[in-house]
């Protein structure tokens, strides 16, 4: 029995669904919100838990994704570094 969240479009509440089978999921319409009752929710990705002895990240290994993250949002996309290449050959000219 699969147990999706579900995020209401009209007042962004959360919310989980038990549905008796994977099938059923899938056939049929989201969920009315159970907070405001409104019909616009659509299914989104929620967190899972893993149950073995891992356990998840250490708190070092937590700051190490946090750190990479962090250089990742610095990281310019590729077509601003062409538009700064292009301005730059053109300013050269």
């Amino acid at each position: 029995m699969p147990i999706y969240e579900y995020q209401c479009h009209d007042c962004g509440h959360v919310f989980s669904k038990l549905w008796r089978s994977l099938s059923a999921a899938q056939e049929a319409a989201p969920p009315p919100c159970p907070q405001c009752g409104g019909e616009h929710t659509a299914r989104i990705v929620s967190n899972v838990a893993v149950l073995d002895g891992m356990g998840g990240l250490t708190p070092s290994e937590q700051a190490a994704v946090n750190r990479q993250a962090e250089r990742d949002a610095r990281i310019l996309p590729k077509s601003k570094i062409e538009a700064f290449r292009k301005a730059k050959r053109e300013g050269g000219k």
